[in-house]
């Protein structure tokens, strides 16, 4: 018997997904790839992490207790309804590891962040494609969604704001899914990981729903917030009776020491850091689409989010071969081509601060004058 027959037939069929930031190493390549803190890492991340480490010589706190207590002190929920764990993409695995079985049929917009769909398919389960229609902007209906909670759907699945493309539902709507999917005994996983550096995050935020639904778990990260990807840190929320099934399943000494205490005083000190990035988001974004109007010719809608999702359309280029003409002037866009159809045509790029952007800008300037002049 060869390896091949020995592995489950779902793993056999993965392809990794793909991400942005793959950059690793070229520190003169400025990233405009992955949806980031624009402000980067606050400035005494590096003394958090002085601190953490030293104590490495005893296992870390399987409970995450302190950390637990930090998020539940942010956000006014119960520890009893918080998980965590290293990033938000090891409760995208987890979600799907406890509830979801061989052959239950689950829902998830297209495009969408891609972790989704492999964490379901690992488990074996039936993706149904919800396509956003590209002529109303890629915008998701809560209508739409629930028509196609057909029997045997085990859970669906809503990012909010969307990845790649940046729109928004409002918390009305968001909870019009999760009311018809618990009468229909459906989970619901949001992903509310890009709306903590949204103005609209207080009025959009459905995280205060989650102890009178048991049906709804939410996501959320360090890693966007706090512009520190490289540090595994990420939480959700659930009823009780949810996380403590979570809590069950997941691995041991998930989060170590040092991720524990860094994403406890971040969470504990650092909320202002987060609250002046979205202040400089509202009008960098607000230029940043006049000035790729200009420098285009095109017309550029703004964003739900703090970053693009743009059509190509004038520019006579894919989405890959713009990510190779944008980084050959060290600047580097996400490349959409994996999300599929029709987002080989689109390209994805967050806003930061004016001085990185008018970097981002004439880099712009400068492909545009390439592919006009070819």
């Amino acid at each position: 018997m060869s390896i091949e027959d020995r592995v489950r037939p779902e793993v056999r069929a993965m392809v990794r997904p793909r991400h942005g930031g793959d950059v690793w190493g070229r520190l003169e390549v400025k990233d405009f790839s992955s949806n980031v803190n624009p402000l980067g890492p606050p400035e005494r991340l590096g003394d958090y992490i002085a601190e953490a480490a030293r104590d490495m010589e005893n296992y870390p706190d399987d409970s995450c207790a302190e950390l637990k207590e930090a998020i539940s002190a942010r956000y006014d929920v119960p520890s009893s309804s918080i998980i965590v764990g290293a990033g938000s993409a090891e409760l995208i695995r987890l979600f799907p590891e406890v509830f979801v079985r061989p052959g239950d049929r689950v829902v998830m917009p297209r495009p969408t962040f891609s972790e989704y769909g492999f964490a379901c398919r690992l488990m074996g389960a039936d993706i149904v494609d919800l396509p956003l229609p590209e002529s109303d902007r890629f915008r998701l209906d809560a209508g739409s969604m629930i028509e196609e909670m057909a029997p045997g759907t085990r859970s669906v699945y809503v990012c909010n704001p969307n990845n790649p493309t940046a729109r928004m539902l409002a918390r009305k709507e968001v909870m019009e899914v999760v009311s018809e999917a618990a009468r229909r005994d459906i989970m619901v996983f949001l992903d509310e990981t890009l709306l903590e550096l949204s103005e609209r995050d207080r009025d959009v935020s459905c995280v205060q729903e989650v102890e009178g639904h048991d049906n709804l778990f939410i996501i959320r990260s360090f890693t966007k917030s706090f512009a520190m990807p490289g540090i595994r840190a990420g939480y959700g929320f659930g009823n009780p009776g949810l996380i403590r099934f979570m809590d069950a399943a997941r691995l041991s000494w998930n989060l170590g020491t040092l991720e524990q205490r860094v994403a406890t005083r971040l969470m504990s000190e650092e909320q202002g850091h987060v609250r002046r990035a979205v202040n400089m988001l509202v009008d960098e974004k607000e230029r940043m689409r006049g000035e790729i109007a200009r420098i285009t010719s095109s017309k550029v809608e703004l964003t739900d989010s703090y970053f693009f999702f743009h059509h190509l359309d004038g520019l006579d280029l894919s989405s890959g071969q713009f990510r190779e003409a944008m980084l050959r002037h060290n600047v580097l866009v996400r490349d959409c081509s994996s999300f599929g159809p029709p987002c080989h045509s689109y390209s994805r790029f967050c806003v930061k601060t004016r001085e990185k952007d008018d970097e981002f800008l004439d880099a712009l300037q400068l492909v545009v004058d390439e592919t006009v002049g070819r």
